[in-house]
């Protein structure tokens, strides 16, 4: 194993290489995995992938259910993303979010960015029955979700090589975009406006509308969007929430952002 610019990765820099990857394998699987199937998910030998599975396990990081012998994530990195939450000051938003949930009648959601998608790290659930929730932790690919638009329209990098550094537009649904030159208009759009609204292009039958969490610098650090059934969130809707969607980040803004 090399680094990117062809030196031989250190011996401690390799182990920890190796932990992310299987970390990031129980991250990415819907369901607990077996020794085998993580060790050729990561390319590693069974003995290696053991060693580390058992030190994560150790540190209640990892889970290993002892009637399957299969691993899952652990509680204990529920309790870091928590902590890391709490470090960062989003705990603040969540009356925001209630209070933007229960003003719109739809269910809010407050997401960062990482690479190019988007984790939801709170959320307030609407009350209507009939209602679309993005579940805690949910990652969704930044270009074709509302608040993933309003983080890439505010980065601190321009537009176009926002849009250079997603690998591939994968089509969602038939409303996806998936050409670079739709999405750089879309973004740019998003930028003079001051908000993204996303209609059906992840999801069938759901739309959204999302404004982002700015410094004072103007550039994103989060996003907070609303997304509910696109029956009762048609196109004129979205606009009209707009406003409350950008109130509510600018408040957050306020809580949290200290630069």
């Amino acid at each position: 194993m090399s680094a990117s610019d062809g030196r031989p990765l250190r011996s401690g820099t390799q182990s920890i290489e190796r932990a992310i990857a299987i970390l990031e394998c129980l991250r990415l699987s819907d369901r607990p995995l077996g020794l085998s199937d993580i060790a050729s998910e990561v390319q590693l030998t069974a003995s290696t992938t053991h060693r580390v599975l058992r030190a994560f396990v150790r540190a209640g990081y990892i889970e290993q259910d002892q009637a399957t012998e299969q691993y899952r994530l652990g509680i204990g990195i529920a309790v870091l993303g928590q902590r890391a939450i709490e470090n960062s000051g989003y705990q603040l938003a969540r009356p925001v979010l209630d209070d933007l949930s229960q003003r719109s009648g739809e269910s809010a959601s407050l997401a960062v960015r990482r690479g190019t998608e988007v984790v939801v790290i709170d959320r307030a659930t609407g009350p209507a029955p009939l209602r679309f929730d993005h579940p805690t932790g949910s990652e969704l690919a930044a270009y074709a979700s509302a608040m993933g638009k309003a983080l890439l329209a505010f980065s601190a990098s321009s537009i176009d090589a926002e849009v250079a550094r997603i690998p591939t537009l994968e089509r969602f649904t038939d409303r996806t975009i998936t050409e670079r030159d739709a999405l750089e208009a879309e973004l740019s759009v998003t930028a003079s406006r001051g908000y993204a609204i996303n209609i059906e292009e992840r999801y069938d039958g759901v739309s959204a509308v999302a404004a982002p969490v700015l410094s004072t610098r103007g550039r994103a650090h989060a996003a907070i969007g609303l997304q509910g059934p696109s029956v009762r969130l048609p196109a004129a809707r979205l606009d009209e929430l707009a406003p409350l969607v950008r109130d509510a980040a600018t408040e957050i803004a306020a809580l949290v952002i200290r630069h």
